[in-house]
């Protein structure tokens, strides 16, 4: 992975609030450019005219939903890593992010 290249993240989720401060998390990382997306329709948007390095899939996010996602993603960025991402604070986000990208390298 370029260093230089900005990590590129959609974080799709459906709590406003909770959304607000996970995107403020993903930007306040040097080298990352996160975007969020508060509703199925939008994520499936943003996945189809996107291009990202992961995609963390937060609150509020089914099963269902998971599998919509995951298979947009399998047709449009075949190499996007899907992750599930529970909460938990920038430390544990950056640590499931760098994991997640570096199990894929």
């Amino acid at each position: 992975m370029d260093h230089n290249i900005p990590l590129k993240l959609l974080a799709i989720g459906y709590d406003p609030a909770i959304m607000q401060v996970v995107e403020r998390l993903l930007n306040s990382h040097a080298g990352w450019e996160g975007v969020i997306a508060l509703t199925g329709a939008e994520g499936l948007e943003k996945i189809s005219t996107g291009n990202y390095d992961a995609i963390l899939l937060c609150v509020g996010v089914s099963v269902a939903d998971e599998g919509t996602f995951r298979e947009a993603v399998n047709t449009h960025h075949s190499s996007t890593i899907v992750i599930r991402h529970y909460g938990g604070g920038s430390g544990l986000l950056e640590n499931e992010l760098r994991a997640a990208l570096d199990h894929n390298k």
